[in-house]
């Protein structure tokens, strides 16, 4: 539909596989480092435990569910062009990532409901076509007073959250007060970087659970290892497995999006809004660092 030539179709499709197997990389890298935070959970509390990351979570699930997540997320994709051209939705989902890690999740619930086969993929990708468009909906009120326009949409799968912060927002504080006029100490600038807050997060949860797993067995885990230098080791692994799964997913989302948005143009008459999240962190970036903290 695009007309583009071999060497580009060549090119975008290894791109495409190249970057799903670096996703795999970066799941075992992820899975690792959760398997020694798993070990220090259950001695410490003697309960499974898990870190609700999406990232790794959607690794992860590539392993056992990569068939019908890929499916999915393509026929969701298709599902969403449908329902953009011919309802009054007029909303083209173009944050790549995020239609992954909710195609993975949607693959896993059903298959754990006992839905197999196409009946899986079938249901899977009409959920998902339908939230690209029914989610962001909901949130264009508000996305339209942040932007001061109708052009733009939020691409986004945490539309309750949202909502529900919109909702707060309209009976709590003053529009006179913006966080976006307050000056954050250059110090704090480093909670910026996804990779540095990542390896301060897991640092801290290691840290916090460390006491009641006990030096000694964490030490004995480690191979003899200093049980802080081992758990700085292990929060910096699990945010480098991210970063690695990050560079996969956007390596492929970069070949998908592209042709996803110039089939949508073609595509979809009349206005339509295209999503993505990026943007509002550059318009609100004192707010967003604000509600990070």
């Amino acid at each position: 539909m695009q007309k583009k030539s071999a060497a580009d179709t060549v090119s975008g499709t290894l791109k495409t596989t190249m970057g799903f197997l670096i996703l795999g990389a970066g799941a075992t890298v992820v899975s690792d480092s959760l398997g020694v935070f798993r070990k220090m959970f259950e001695a410490a509390f003697h309960i499974q435990g898990v870190v609700p990351n999406t990232d790794a979570m959607a690794a992860i699930a590539q392993k056992e569910f990569g068939t019908q997540t890929a499916l999915i997320m393509i026929f969701g994709m298709l599902v969403n062009l449908l329902l953009a051209r011919f309802t009054p939705f007029k909303y083209v989902f173009l944050t790549g990532h995020h239609t992954l890690y909710m195609a993975a999740m949607l693959a896993v619930v059903l298959s754990t409901a006992g839905m197999h086969g196409w009946l899986l993929i079938s249901t899977g990708s009409m959920i998902l076509g339908a939230a690209m468009v029914i989610a962001p909906a909901i949130l264009q009120p508000f996305t339209r007073k942040v932007t001061g326009s109708n052009d733009l949409a939020l691409g986004h799968f945490s539309t309750f959250g949202y909502f529900t912060a919109g909702m707060i927002g309209k009976w709590v504080g003053s529009p006179e007060k913006s966080t976006e006029t307050i000056q954050v100490p250059k110090s704090l600038g480093f909670l910026r970087d996804t990779s540095v807050a990542i390896s301060i997060t897991m640092a801290l949860l290691f840290f916090a659970i460390a006491p009641f797993a006990g030096i000694p067995y964490i030490e004995q885990i480690s191979g003899g290892t200093n049980f802080a230098v081992f758990i700085l080791i292990q929060a910096i692994t699990f945010a480098a497995g991210v970063y690695i799964i990050l560079a996969g997913v956007r390596m492929a989302i970069g070949e998908i999006v592209p042709a996803f948005k110039g089939i949508a143009d073609r595509f979809v008459k009349g206005q339509s809004r295209h999503l993505m999240r990026q943007p509002f962190f550059h318009l609100r970036q004192m707010r967003s660092l604000s509600v990070f903290m």
